[in-house]
């Protein structure tokens, strides 16, 4: 089969597998609806309300808002100067927009961890990026677990949802969030909403994401403290170690995707 038919085919299976989660969700808010209490009907169509702003309302409200700022190269990469002006209280808007970078899996992150080590330091900068990651992944994880799994099949597919669902209840869970997080290139912050339709709890979810998370934050703050700096070496190496780093993970994309499938296994309660 021909790269193009096997896309075709790939995108026709995707189309198939959203229609049927969403038959599925419309099925579980009807039955709510119908057959249960008056509080269990405030719940569905809470569900179904919220589904719908997440997949459709949320995008493009932000986009609407913010096409020219987060949702311009540009912009977000002139971050600091734009806050110099607001230091004081800049680390509260940074906080906000990691939240939200993580909510919203497509807005990029590493503009603004640049901006925060930039205004702050570098461990100014962590400080800030941590909070927001685990602020936005603590409410990722709970909005995953009120949604239920036939809304997540909606919004990312069911394929890559069940994958990620079977990897999570694996035996060594633990080290495969780790890994996921630490490896640049992998799908990352949709995992925190996987991990709340899983059987792993907050807590190690949080922990494991957080130690991942943290090279590749300092990678992005060591670019914004140098740049504040202007010290333009240091920048180039870290130029040189990220662009050499993301080489690597690309020449060994598929012995590293065989290493994530290897630990889709047997379940166990974490």
């Amino acid at each position: 089969m021909s790269r193009k038919h096997r896309k075709i085919s790939e995108y026709r299976e995707h189309m198939r597998e959203t229609k049927e989660s969403w038959r599925l969700f419309k099925e579980d808010v009807h039955v709510n609806v119908q057959n249960s209490t008056f509080k269990n009907r405030v719940i569905a169509l809470l569900k179904l309300f919220v589904l719908i702003f997440i997949m459709i309302g949320l995008p493009i409200i932000l986009f609407l808002m913010f096409r020219n700022t987060l949702f311009n190269k540009d912009y977000l990469l002139n971050i600091p100067n734009k806050l110099e002006d607001f230091k004081t209280f800049a680390f509260i808007p940074l906080i906000i927009l990691q939240i939200v970078q993580i909510i919203v899996c497509f807005i990029p992150g590493q503009p603004i961890q640049f901006a925060s080590s930039y205004l702050y330091g570098i461990l100014g900068g962590y400080l800030i990026s941590i909070i927001g990651a685990l602020i936005g992944s603590t409410i990722t994880y709970f909005l995953a677990r009120f949604l239920g799994n036939e809304s997540l099949h909606l919004i990312f597919g069911e394929q890559k949802v069940s994958s990620y669902v079977r990897k999570l209840n694996s035996k060594r869970s633990y080290m495969l969030i780790f890994l996921i997080y630490l490896i640049p290139g992998i799908p990352k912050d949709f995992v925190s909403y996987v991990a709340g339709v899983s059987n792993i709890r907050l807590r190690p979810f949080l922990v494991l994401s957080t130690l991942g998370r943290t090279p590749g934050i300092i990678e992005s703050l060591l670019f914004g403290a140098f740049l504040a700096d202007k010290n333009y070496i240091g920048l180039v190496i870290v130029v040189a170690v990220s662009l050499s780093i993301l080489w690597f993970c690309i020449t060994r994309r598929e012995a590293i995707m065989n290493l994530i499938g290897s630990y889709e296994d047997t379940t166990d309660d974490n």
